[in-house]
């Protein structure tokens, strides 16, 4: 018996890093091996955690969304026919060829859904999905409990077995990266940002419409007093989606800096003094964990996220959806020398070890001994006439 473990892409987003660290402690107490329907800047990092020996990474465009589903399906069929695995791991609903095919070869299917309902209806228009998947799923893993009710709302059912696993994040590879020396962000006139003369209010991850871009840009034009550091793509090259790059060009903000596609961001992230979370929709932003191992304060929204449980607990919360008023209404309110105290940094320990994939292994493990168990008792010869 082993476990093909399925991600949709090798990009550095959290559903692809969570996988990955997924499948390395299940290595622990499993067969597994690892597919990669896209490759991407992830991929260092995948042979690192889980060994090249273990990863297949599909190099050509046979998953992509342009391919009509079917030819998809075959592909991922043809993958699957060459593994003797009995449970296929299907990191994300984007990778749902794989669901299938895994139903269609008898294997047993878990799903470990990281998709909010409006993400769930852009993969249903780009024919990346189908409504009927669920029913060929025989156990469900949730990135937040609230995606649940994404899922039967979308698909119409759920299987009986689901498992709320939350947010894991490799807590010692986060603060180990964070040490590592950096280049310094730049500003649009090429000015670099100096840590350590005035608060610094910071955001992660590939500039775009959902990650709130512009929200970001409009902030720091409202509030001069304070710098603000975008950590990832910002350029049109690498953040094509990025709706505020044009104003970027041609206002010349002073106190926005970035850093534009960086391998570790943990270095950048640890020197913020607030991470502000702009995205419109993010349903499980791992950097909110990690932002919370580094000690940096969070402020984000309610309408933004589906881990609203944890974060409430441990951010600063407005309700609603990202606005740069509330924003800089918060920011203006803060006492910026008690953010910086190691007495206010030091009050979110309490709250990482939840982020430890080690201490939510075991309900999962018990998951795949029970569809495992099911799969048997489906095999098995059933009493038919007079044994029945």
């Amino acid at each position: 018996m082993s476990i093909t473990l399925i991600l949709h892409e090798a990009s550095r987003t959290g559903a692809p890093r969570v996988g990955g660290l997924v499948a390395a402690a299940l290595m622990e107490h499993d067969a597994v091996d690892v597919i990669v329907m896209r490759p991407g800047p992830l991929v260092p990092w995948l042979e690192r955690v889980i060994g090249t020996e273990r990863l297949t990474v599909c190099e050509g465009d046979e998953f992509a969304y342009s391919v009509p589903f079917k030819r998809r399906l075959r592909a991922a069929k043809k993958l699957l026919d060459s593994r003797d695995s009995d449970i296929i791991y299907v990191n994300s609903v984007a990778a749902s060829p794989f669901v299938i095919a895994g139903k269609q070869a008898g294997r047993g299917v878990i799903l470990h859904g990281h998709e909010k309902a409006a993400e769930l209806r852009s993969l249903l228009r780009l024919d990346g999905t189908k409504v009927n998947l669920m029913r060929m799923v025989d156990a469900v893993v949730l990135a937040a409990d609230t995606l649940g009710a994404d899922m039967e709302e979308i698909f119409g059912f759920l299987p009986d077995l689901v498992q709320n696993f939350g947010t894991i994040i490799d807590i010692e590879d986060v603060r180990m990266l964070a040490n590592e020396p950096m280049p310094p962000p730049v500003n649009a006139a090429g000015e670099k940002l100096e840590f350590g003369n005035r608060f610094v209010v910071g955001m992660c991850g590939v500039a775009a419409a959902r990650k709130g871009s512009d929200i970001f840009f409009q902030l720091a034009k409202e509030m001069p007093e304070m710098d603000f550091l975008w950590v990832g793509g910002w350029s049109l090259d690498e953040a094509p989606d990025n709706l505020a790059y044009a104003d970027f060009l041609s206002i010349k903000l002073p106190n926005l800096f970035v850093t534009g596609s960086v391998d570790n961001p943990y270095a950048y992230i640890a020197k913020m003094d607030l991470f502000f979370l702009s995205s419109r929709e993010d349903p499980n932003p791992l950097v909110l964990a990690e932002a919370l191992v580094l000690q940096v304060p969070i402020l984000c929204f309610s309408y933004t996220t589906a881990v609203t449980a944890w974060v409430a607990r441990n951010t600063i919360m407005c309700y609603g959806p990202p606005n740069v008023t509330d924003a800089a209404r918060v920011l203006r309110s803060i006492d910026r020398a008690e953010f910086s105290l190691p007495e206010y940094r030091s009050l979110y320990d309490s709250a990482i070890s939840r982020f430890e994939v080690r201490n939510k292994l075991t309900p999962m493990l018990d998951m795949i001994t029970e569809v495992r168990s099911r799969m048997s008792v489906a095999r098995s010869p059933q009493p038919i006439g007079d044994e029945a």
